[in-house]
C-alpha cells in the first residue's frame, strides 16, 4: 500500500511539475510579441503584398510563412514579411494582400497574431491569406481565424493549415506547399 502512494505521489508531482513548466515557461514564451524588422522580397514587383507570420516554439511558422512569400514573389509580388507585433505595419491601404501566418497552440491561434488583427481594427475588405500550422490537426482554428479577419473587415482569400508531421511529411514537405501555394496567386 505504501509502494501504490508513493509511486501516486511522484505521478501527481510530476503532472504539477510539468503543468507548471508549460504554464510559467513555454505558454508565456510562444505566445508573446516578437518584435523585428521588415524584410522585403522582390522589391520590383508589380504588387504589395505583407506576410505577419507569429513566431513559433520551433521554427516551423516562420519558415512557412517565408515559403509562401517566396512563392509570392516568383508570382510577381514584392512581399514585405514581418513578426506580428505593436510595431509590425497596422495601416494596411499600401498592401494588395495580408497574409497571416501563425502556430497552434491549445487548439486555438497563437496570441500574437490575435492581438495583431485586433490591433489594425479595420482591415479595409484586403485580401487575406490564413496559414495555420502545427503538429496535428487545426480544428476550428481556421475558422476561429476566419470569423476574426471577418470581424475585422477583412476579406478571405484563402486558407490552410499545414503541419510539421503527417499528412505533410514534415517540415520540407509544407514548405513546399506553402512556395506552391504563394506562386499561383497572382498580383
Amino acid at each position: 500500500m505504501l509502494v501504490f502512494f508513493l509511486a501516486l505521489f511522484v505521478v501527481v508531482a510530476a503532472l504539477i511539475s510539468a503543468y507548471a513548466f508549460v504554464s510559467l515557461v513555454i505558454y508565456p514564451n510562444i505566445n508573446r510579441d516578437v518584435v523585428s524588422g521588415v524584410d522585403v522580397i522582390n522589391a520590383g514587383g508589380s504588387k504589395t503584398a505583407l506576410v505577419v507570420y507569429q513566431p513559433g516554439y520551433t521554427s516551423f511558422p516562420r519558415d512557412v510563412s517565408y515559403a509562401f512569400a517566396d512563392g509570392l514573389a516568383s508570382s510577381g509580388w514584392r512581399v514585405e514579411i514581418t513578426t506580428a507585433s505593436s510595431q509590425a505595419p497596422s495601416e494596411l491601404s499600401g498592401y494588395s494582400l495580408l497574409v497571416l501566418g501563425f502556430p497552434i497552440y491549445g487548439g486555438k491561434p497563437a496570441d500574437a497574431i490575435v492581438r495583431y488583427v485586433n490591433g489594425t481594427s479595420n482591415l479595409n475588405g484586403i485580401s487575406t491569406v490564413i496559414i495555420a500550422v502545427g503538429a496535428f490537426s487545426p480544428g476550428e482554428v481556421l475558422n476561429t481565424m476566419t470569423q476574426k479577419v471577418h470581424a475585422a473587415n477583412g476579406t478571405v482569400k484563402e486558407s490552410m493549415a499545414l503541419f510539421s508531421i503527417a499528412p505533410n511529411k514534415g517540415n520540407g514537405y509544407a514548405t513546399d506547399i506553402a512556395r506552391q501555394a504563394g506562386s499561383q496567386i497572382a498580383p
